[in-house]
């Protein structure tokens, strides 16, 4: 079977606020994502078949970074769209084919969600672009003041690769080099909110490099779910005025510093961290 045309796919578009895999992530299975949030994917049994099309697979040897836009539920013939953020070489021409996305098989993703950071290995075949060994990024979410006199250490290159379908966000490349992406969130609210997709030692090194570890007014955010796990003490309700538009089960912010008047040590943040993320 073949890949539809861009002119009959149904097309993600991101929500004016929060989007669906903040839902998928928190509320089916925590912070996880496929492969246990950073381990695993997994193959076609029968490679050398492509899966897909009458031409075989041509591996090129690259490795990519994407958002998966758009999921067909098929059963065994179930199928998607990653838009790439990272690694395809401009000069390819089937990058400009399909809108620019890349496509993938059923048999290369395990437990796909639209909206998650997916990273893949590349290869052609008669139809063009695809993605194999795909694997779903752990997510973790920060958010700060808008107007904080406190700045982070952000990476200078600021890009949007995936303007078609995300209007709201921008990217920080220089990361992708250390497994994590990093998105900054555009919205019109009095707190920014930043979002770091990879595994959890990869979270956490980046969060901790560009000073979101340390930030006096950085909170987690999480969700009602996940922080019946947390001390109450470190937790508190955030309100619609400051995050117009998301659900109330999605304002949950956690403390990283601890509660008013203690301030904890970098080794108890990243141990706070990790049990969030373990979960």
């Amino acid at each position: 079977w073949l890949k539809l045309l861009p002119s009959h796919r149904r097309v993600f578009k991101e929500p004016s606020r929060w989007p669906m895999v903040w839902s998928s992530n928190w509320d089916e299975g925590g912070w996880q994502g496929a492969g246990g949030g950073g381990g695993g994917g997994w193959q076609s049994s029968s490679p050398a078949k492509g899966g897909w099309g009458p031409a075989p697979r041509q591996r090129l040897g690259l490795n990519a970074v994407g958002i998966l836009v758009e999921w067909q539920q098929k059963g065994p013939k179930s199928f998607g769209w990653i838009s790439p953020i990272y690694g395809i070489p401009e000069h390819l021409p089937e990058a400009q084919s399909h809108g620019g996305d890349v496509y993938v098989n059923a048999m290369d993703i395990s437990d796909p969600r639209p909206g998650s950071v997916i990273s893949f290995s590349l290869y052609i075949d008669g139809q063009g672009l695809g993605a194999e060994e795909c694997v779903s990024r752990s997510v973790l979410r920060f958010t700060m003041p808008m107007g904080s006199k406190a700045q982070l250490t952000l990476p200078m290159v600021e890009v949007n690769p995936c303007v078609a379908y995300l209007k709201s966000s921008v990217f920080y490349p220089e990361l992708e080099d250390r497994g994590v992406t990093l998105r900054k969130y555009m919205w019109e609210s009095p707190l920014t909110v930043f979002e770091l997709w990879g595994s959890v030692q990869d979270i956490l090194r980046a969060a901790e490099e560009i000073g979101l570890l340390a930030h006096p007014e950085v909170e987690v955010l999480t969700s009602r779910k996940m922080a019946k796990s947390i001390d109450p003490d470190l937790l508190r309700d955030i309100s619609e005025q400051e995050l117009p538009g998301v659900p109330p089960r999605f304002r949950v912010g956690f403390r990283l510093l601890g509660a008013a008047g203690t301030s904890a040590g970098p080794e108890e943040v990243r141990a706070r961290l990790v049990a969030l993320l373990g979960q």
